[in-house]
């Protein structure tokens, strides 16, 4: 007998679910050192979990120089792979790793892993040194086109400005370097810790390091002060005194090497007076061969970082909503929901998501295939401002 005399509650849906930011302050580093097991992924939140792996190689150089960037809001997740020890060869099979037929991985291979172990992985990926090598550089492709995430690429030593320009050329070697890579130049002049002015076997003041740790640290420090939708351009670098090639560099000049290495997609760093070394430069590799909004950087991170987030939002929907009215309006409340926030926090200009019944065909969603189309408006880098200026003699009258 279905009867009450009384009060009765009754749970409705809700008709969005929140949409969370996934962490993007996260960096896959590959290399070498003097402590830390071999070809095991470990996650380094901090100083202390660093430590573990020594004072040498290029894991521990890199790591300090992405701890040099920290800020009060935090600081950068770094997976971390050793390869070999400091003092052993390393060839590039080394660094992009292979996995065995029991499953067994190393080297980069082991990044993929991250994701079900921690519930995210790499947005950024380096390899201090190595990323010059061309083999090294072709599986940091093949990862950036899987994942959309970012791979900061060195120049190999000695080049020079021009040198790098012409690399970057129809048939140079850094010619295809594909959407998802980040081309660095030159390397950072960094205080040497050895150095004593008045030792008697004196050492250089400055040592030579790849930029790439850098600059990792730098995103990671930006994605948590500012936002994932703000260049890193710009922004000062802290550590570095300087590069080991000379870079000329005006606010005005399209002539300068700064601009000349820009133009090819080439990301360099300036001395800005009165701010220090800062990075200048907004485009992935895929510029100049493509000139759309998602060659900057910010956007192209941007883009990517929004369909991570939906991916781990709207996975619950999956075969337990239906295709029906209410369930589709669930889904589509819960996209613009999510874009609504974005717009309201700056990290987007706008953002829309549509059910358009002729992208759903009756025989589609008679297969549980539903297609939401979406629209936004990436935050977009100011790069060149113009001023017009003008002489006006009218004004001459107005004197008595």
């Amino acid at each position: 007998m279905d009867f009450l005399h009384g009060i009765e509650h009754i749970n409705l849906p809700t008709d969005t679910v929140a949409v969370n930011d996934i962490v993007t302050a996260v960096i896959g580093l590959v290399g070498t050192a003097d402590g830390g097991e071999a070809n095991v992924l470990t996650l380094c939140t901090g100083e202390q979990d660093d430590a573990v792996f020594g004072t040498k190689g290029t894991i521990p150089e890199a790591l300090r120089a992405i701890r040099q960037q920290d800020s009060t809001n935090g600081s950068a997740l770094v997976f971390v792979v050793k390869v070999k020890g400091d003092a052993e060869e390393v060839t590039p099979e080394d660094i992009v790793g292979t996995v065995s037929e029991t499953g067994e991985r190393t080297g980069l291979k082991l990044f993929e892993t991250a994701q079900s172990r921690y519930g995210y992985g790499p947005m950024i990926y380096i390899a201090p040194h190595y990323s010059a090598l061309a083999a090294v550089r072709q599986a940091l492709i093949t990862i950036t086109e899987s994942t959309e995430a970012m791979a900061y690429y060195d120049t190999e030593d000695g080049l020079g400005v021009t040198q790098v320009i012409e690399a970057r050329g129809t048939d140079g070697e850094l010619a295809a370097l594909g959407a998802g890579g980040k081309l660095l130049f030159p390397h950072a002049l960094v205080a040497n810790p050895e150095y004593l002015p008045d030792a008697e076997e004196p050492v250089d003041q400055y040592i030579t390091v790849p930029l790439s740790a850098y600059a990792a640290g730098l995103r990671a420090k930006i994605d948590l002060t500012e936002g994932w939708h703000v260049s890193s351009s710009n922004h000062r670098y802290t550590g570095i005194e300087g590069g080991d090639v000379a870079v000329t560099f005006s606010l005005n000049d399209r002539n300068c090497d700064a601009n000349r290495l820009n133009a090819v997609g080439v990301t360099t760093m300036v001395n800005m007076f009165g701010n220090g070394i800062v990075e200048w430069g907004n485009y992935t590799t895929a510029f100049p061969g493509t000139t759309t909004p998602d060659a900057f950087e910010c956007v192209r991170r941007s883009r990517m970082i929004m369909k991570r987030s939906l991916d781990m939002a709207c996975v619950q929907f999956i075969d337990v909503k239906h295709v029906k009215q209410a369930d589709i309006d669930i889904v589509r409340n819960t996209v613009n929901q999510y874009y609504n926030r974005l717009v309201a926090e700056g990290k987007i200009v706008y953002g829309q998501c549509f059910f358009k019944p002729e992208n759903n065909p009756a025989e589609e969603l008679a297969q549980g295939h539903v297609t939401f189309s979406c629209e936004f408006t990436p935050a977009i880098p100011m790069q060149c401002m113009t001023f017009e200026h003008k002489i006006d003699l009218t004004q001459l009258t107005t004197i008595e």
